[in-house]
């Protein structure tokens, strides 16, 4: 009996060691599908995930942008300040804005992003941060260049 407990046990860990790799390579998929089609400050909805109920929420987050941004370092870290602006006639709700930093080269050092919410009403505008989370003792990577985008508004 006791022999059946540890295997059955030992099973039981397995399954959910794979079902949490599985959903952790989920997570990255879906994630790293966000890098493709960049855009500078206009939006990217994924209409496909919505029901035919959010239409008009897709299109007013079509309206989004991000009208001003600057980058300042503290303790490692490498933050993004901005505003978004709803340009749109009906109200938009979270919307995650993902900071892509490049290098003098044009090459990726560091990707980050960060949902913002409550909701942004008609013609508003609403102050966002960005961090990349580094530490005094792990810098994040120097950037020569941050390009903006609005991965997702709903």
């Amino acid at each position: 009996m006791r022999d059946f407990a540890r295997r059955a046990l030992g099973g039981f860990a397995s399954g959910i060691g794979f079902a949490a790799a599985a959903g952790l390579a989920w997570l990255v998929v879906r994630e790293a599908g966000g890098l493709a089609g960049e855009l500078s400050g206009a939006v990217a909805t994924r209409a496909s995930a919505r029901p035919a109920a959010t239409a008009q929420a897709s299109a007013a987050a079509a309206r989004v942008r991000v009208t001003s941004h600057r980058v300042e370092r503290r303790h490692g870290d490498a933050i993004v300040l901005g505003v978004l602006h709803n340009e749109s006639d009906v109200r938009v709700g979270s919307v995650r804005v993902e900071a892509a930093h490049y290098d003098a080269a044009g090459l990726l050092v560091d990707l980050c992003g960060w949902y913002i919410a409550p909701s942004l009403a008609p013609g508003e505008d609403k102050p966002f941060k960005v961090s990349c989370g580094g530490t005094p003792e792990r810098p994040s990577p120097e950037g020569a260049s941050v390009r903006l985008r609005i991965v997702e508004a709903y």
